[in-house]
């Protein structure tokens, strides 16, 4: 079983919440709302909260007879990179929470231990969830737009400035043959490639 997490990954200062009010006592609940700010890892390889920014959360908690359950939703800006030009590229994530966390001695016997997140003391600990979230959220491939031509392959020229952008491409079988004739013309001789008469 998994522990709450001490808040290593993420905003962890900004998003524990006491509820020794709700421990033991099947059906009450009440509504969090929290502003924290990001250190720069949330979000995923390509998209990115910038450090300092902030990370709405807000929803519910609700003490159930195995725990506490977390609901409600992650809202934060993003910036990136388009995958195939590599202009900037922004975001807005506006996703679901979801998490119960399990009282120790509620933990299912034979239960996964990555599947389960219990209930360490008397705070709840959002971050490594919110964390989470935002990397099953952001995009991995993010595009300027769904057309988005992209760079050259050859040489890196932005095909969106020069549509017509194109290279001569020669099949590397016919390189060597290629260069015999240019050395050939170069010497005066036409390169039909056929030979003279004895």
């Amino acid at each position: 079983m998994t522990p709450a997490p001490t808040g290593s990954a993420g905003p962890a200062s900004d998003l524990r919440l006491e509820v020794v009010d709700l421990i033991g006592r099947p059906g009450a609940h009440r509504p969090y709302e929290r502003t924290a700010r990001a250190t720069g890892e949330e979000g995923s390889l390509a998209m990115r909260v910038p450090a300092g920014d902030p990370i709405e959360v807000s929803g519910q908690i609700e003490s159930v007879v195995e725990g506490l359950y977390v609901s409600g939703t992650v809202q934060a800006h993003l910036v990136g990179e388009c995958s195939r030009c590599l202009d900037p590229v922004e975001e807005d994530v506006d996703a679901r929470l979801d998490e119960l966390f399990t009282y120790p001695e509620k933990v299912p016997a034979g239960a996964e231990e990555d599947d389960i997140v219990t209930l360490d003391g008397d705070e709840i600990d959002l971050a490594p969830l919110v964390h989470d979230t935002l990397a099953v959220n952001a995009a991995e491939r993010p595009l300027c737009r769904p057309d988005c031509p992209g760079l050259c392959a050859q040489c890196g020229a932005r095909l969106e400035d020069d549509p017509d952008h194109h290279h001569e491409v020669i099949d590397p079988r016919f390189a060597a043959l290629q260069g015999l004739f240019e050395d050939e013309d170069a010497d005066g001789d036409p390169g039909t490639g056929t030979r003279g008469d004895a």
